[in-house]
């Protein structure tokens, strides 16, 4: 149990931090959605490595 939760912990963690840097970071609309669309691809390959890491998958 205590993975599972270290890795939601992970999770939320990067989503807060990505989301807080893209309201800071003065660009246009359409380069933070490609931006958000990069960091959520990038938030699923490393928690989908990080569960099998973890042998949770």
């Amino acid at each position: 149990m205590k993975e599972h939760e270290f890795a939601m912990g992970m999770t939320m963690g990067m989503a807060a931090g990505a989301a807080l840097g893209m309201m800071l970071a003065p660009q246009r609309k359409s380069a933070v959605k490609k931006a958000a669309n990069k960091a959520v691809k990038t938030m699923g390959e490393v928690m989908e490595t990080l569960s099998d890491e973890m042998g949770l998958h």
